[in-house]
């Protein structure tokens, strides 16, 4: 492709790293499988199925294992529970330090005052990221973890 170029090594170095990208879209770490702990644990994006107009995101992963002394990947098949956000599905506003807001009630419920302002994560996940408020990567972190705390059960099944 660039055959006709007088290519420098800095530049050289740059297009090798980039012809040797690993082709999934992240991959997060997750605690310790309980029946496996000789393995690092992560969960691999693979794709991502995003429809607008419905406002749905489904998330396509793997959970992978490697082998914490060789760091060799270990084939073995774990669960992958349906990781979905639809148009019902919502999450918490965050302030810039990533902590939620709390607002107070306009009346209390028996000895609650406030309660976390929630919003749409589908039109979240868009404000965010057409805001500059949020990398890609950090926002799969983000609901990633959320993610794993609902569904650790699942993710931890053999």
């Amino acid at each position: 492709m660039n055959e006709h170029l007088k290519i420098p090594a800095q530049i050289q170095a740059l297009i090798n790293d980039i012809e040797n990208v690993e082709l999934y879209l992240s991959e997060l770490p997750l605690p310790e499988h309980p029946k496996l702990p000789q393995f690092n644990r992560s969960i691999r994006v693979l794709d991502i199925d995003a429809k607008s107009r419905q406002e749905f995101v489904n998330f396509i992963y793997e959970q992978v294992l490697k082998d914490k002394e060789t760091g060799e990947e270990i084939n073995i098949s774990l669960p992958a529970p349906e990781w979905v956000v639809y148009k019902e599905t919502w999450s918490f506003l965050r302030d810039e330090q990533n902590n939620t807001i709390e607002l107070p009630l306009i009346e209390p419920i028996d000895k609650i005052t406030k309660d976390n302002v929630k919003v749409s994560s589908f039109k979240y996940m868009i404000w965010l990221m057409k805001n500059n408020k949020i990398s890609f990567l950090q926002l799969i972190q983000g609901y990633l973890a959320g993610f794993v705390e609902t569904k650790i059960e699942e993710l931890n099944k053999l």
